[in-house]
């Protein structure tokens, strides 16, 4: 676990140096996509060199250092896709697009609704079913697909952890975009009443 720790804080570490660096936003996705694809790999292989794993570390592999990695993917991919289709018009369709996908992300919340609050609250008594590998019941977790795609690197809602932490990353993001359009447009306004006098 001490060399996956490592890979964790140099991602941490390439990734604060992108968001200071790096001028445009969508190259700053990019790279950091790249970047992490590259760190999640390394800890896939260092994680599946070891045979035999205790089930606290598993449990906290899969709760907390996966997730954390994956949901810098997730929510790069995400930023990525949204900002290259960000509308070049006025500021108001701007505020009314980023709406639409805070919209969109608190949905992914209220569906997981559930599960979202045994997470939030820090709650332990499920662990051994949501992040042990091998455990994933499809009756029991219908959506939960991705362990399908790799079942030695995956339990049933690692993902999902994931996923809720990108998204609140997300939620941050286009808050901050909307604010940074609203307080532009009263700049306008305000700019223009010193004009016209």
């Amino acid at each position: 676990m001490k060399k996956i720790e490592k890979i964790v804080k140099e991602l941490d570490y390439n990734l604060d140096f992108l968001e200071k660096e790096t001028e445009g936003i969508l190259e700053k996705a990019e790279e950091s996509i790249r970047v992490t694809k590259r760190a999640l790999e390394q800890i896939r292989i260092l994680f599946l060199r070891k045979k035999i794993i205790p089930k606290n570390e598993e449990i906290l592999f899969f709760k907390n250092i996966k997730p954390y990695v994956f949901s810098k993917l997730i929510y790069y991919v995400k930023l990525f896709s949204i900002e290259s289709k960000r509308p070049r018009s006025s500021n108001k369709s701007q505020v009314k697009y980023f709406n639409n996908h805070i919209d969109r992300l608190q949905n992914y919340f209220n569906d997981n609704l559930e599960f979202y609050h045994y997470f939030r609250r820090g709650a332990t008594f499920l662990d051994e079913e949501y992040f042990i590998r091998g455990k994933a019941d499809i009756r029991l977790f219908p959506d939960s697909l991705s362990f399908f795609a790799d079942d030695k690197f995956s339990s049933s809602h690692d993902t999902t952890v994931a996923t809720i932490m990108a998204y609140d990353m997300l939620i941050i993001y286009l808050k901050r975009e909307i604010d940074k359009l609203e307080n532009n447009n009263s700049m306008e306004t305000n700019y223009g009443a010193f004009t016209n006098q």
